[in-house]
């Protein structure tokens, strides 16, 4: 499966507008780069990837397990490396399942972290840091 975006510049200085087949997103530049720094950001983008990658796998083991969807929360994070431009110091995935066993949580981080390209590519690069937690 391939897939493509596009982007394309606007006349507000440091945003753009991302197309994925007939989708459409406005993303801006930080302020340090020279944008307002108020639509989506390329790290939120590249978060908010890795979070939807581990949804959908999670919601594909549930289902083919016949278990019930839990509540899940997901709250991802990374800090740039200021010592090593162009690298992030960490990224962290930190899971809140309510309605699970931990086992079976765990279970299925591994499915995610075994099969997502999007986990595999990025945890080559920085260290990716993962916390699993349940709650009753």
């Amino acid at each position: 499966m391939s897939f493509t975006v596009t982007s394309q510049l606007t006349s507000a200085p440091g945003r753009f507008l991302l197309q994925a087949r007939q989708q459409h997103l406005v993303v801006d530049s930080s302020a340090e780069r020279g944008g307002a720094g108020e639509a989506w950001q390329a790290a939120e983008l590249l978060l908010g990837a890795l979070v939807t990658c581990s949804n959908a796998v999670i919601t594909e083991q549930a289902r083919s397990t016949e278990q019930a969807l839990p509540d899940l929360q997901i709250t991802a994070s990374c800090e740039a490396d200021k010592d090593n431009p162009g690298h992030y110091l960490y990224i962290r995935l930190d899971y809140l399942f309510s309605g699970v066993e931990l086992s079976t949580a765990q279970q299925w981080i591994d499915a995610f972290t075994s099969i997502c390209p999007i986990y595999g590519s990025l945890s080559r690069g920085a260290p990716v840091q993962i916390t699993v937690r349940t709650q009753p």
